[in-house]
């Protein structure tokens, strides 16, 4: 378990009483997951104690913490109330309004502040053991694209190619870490694209974005290839060249929007700003997207162990895109590339 460390969050950041809710989170923090779909579940944690609140429909024992059992007729609010010392309460972010206003109605005098990042940062900054299983994970990424490559022939469905990854994901690791996007022609315009009947045609640009899981750790990469001859060579580049600035930027010290705008600046300048339409990443680690964002209003301050994406695109509205993206390990004066999958351009077909 990891209390003890965010124990120590807490008091360096003046953190008294934390509810955690969200159950990856409290997976993290007691690694053991609940899915309990919309009933409630907490992490009281206060004066270096922990107390959690679980319906007894999810048998779990653990000696270390002390476990506070209700019934589908009782309220689990009214139990996590009783149970605050002092007048102001830290909560996640994932807190639902129903169960918040609840509290509040409670207890009207009780400040509610925002205490995400007290796990956050820890989550951000992997172990040495977790960055080893980020490492394995991307090389299995690595190696799965290989064998995607070979099988983007003309005729291939763009639904073949996703369910090809997610058979093999299924055999060398855990599955996959999300949903595989497989985009042909038109269809890359749209970064978040769902597999269709669609066939690879000649001339069409293609979109690969996978992950897997490997013990309980994510990957995630994106490339981009061409049928049988160059989509746009200028928008490959650029968004190469972009990914190529980003990781560039990364370092201890940084800001994380600072990254996201030395990658940008590469396509703004060349005139496809308005064609960038996301952020330039995302953390992960036991989730495929974990804190912290790597978008232009983060004000997070890079730091050795943290792992991100970085993943520029340009997507042209019924024409078509082009998307490259990595993860980066924070180092102690740079970062450590986690894909070797080649980024030049590749014609296929």
């Amino acid at each position: 378990m990891r209390l003890n460390q965010i124990y120590a969050s807490m008091n360096e950041l003046g953190i008294k009483s934390l509810l955690v809710s969200d159950p990856k989170a409290i997976s993290y923090a007691i690694d053991k997951m609940f899915h309990v779909s919309e009933r409630f579940i907490g992490l009281l944690l206060q004066e270096e104690n922990a107390v959690l609140f679980l319906n007894q429909l999810f048998p779990y024992e653990n000696n270390e913490i002390e476990i506070v059992r209700f019934h589908d007729i009782e309220d689990p609010i009214a139990l996590v109330s009783d149970r605050i010392d002092g007048d102001e309460l830290f909560v996640d972010r994932n807190l639902t309004s129903g169960f918040l206003l609840r509290l509040m109605k409670r207890q009207p005098d009780l400040r509610i502040r925002e205490g995400s990042f007290a796990i956050d940062r820890i989550r951000a900054k992997k172990s040495l053991e977790e960055q080893e299983k980020m490492r394995v994970a991307s090389r299995l990424n690595d190696q799965v694209m290989g064998e995607v490559k070979r099988r983007l022939k003309l005729g291939v469905r763009e639904t073949e190619i996703a369910d090809f990854i997610r058979q093999r994901f299924d055999e060398i690791a855990d599955g996959v870490s999300f949903d595989p996007i497989v985009a042909f022609g038109p269809a890359t315009a749209d970064p978040h694209a769902e597999a269709t009947d669609r066939v690879l045609e000649a001339g069409m640009p293609i979109i690969i974005d996978m992950g897997c899981k490997k013990d309980n750790y994510c990957s995630d990469m994106t490339r981009s290839f061409c049928a049988s001859k160059p989509w746009n060579q200028e928008v490959y580049e650029l968004v190469r060249e972009a990914n190529l600035a980003g990781i560039s930027a990364v370092k201890p010290g940084v800001k994380l929007s600072e990254i996201d705008a030395a990658s940008r600046k590469i396509i703004e300048d060349a005139g496809y700003g308005e064609f960038f339409i996301h952020r330039l990443g995302h953390g992960i680690g036991q989730e495929v997207h974990e804190p912290f964002d790597v978008s232009g209003v983060s004000e997070i301050i890079a730091f050795e162990g943290m792992c991100f994406s970085i993943e520029p695109g340009i997507y042209l509205p019924g024409i078509g895109g082009v998307r490259i993206e990595d993860l980066v390990l924070v180092t102690s004066e740079g970062c450590e590339v986690l894909n070797a999958y080649p980024k030049e351009l590749e014609i296929v077909g």
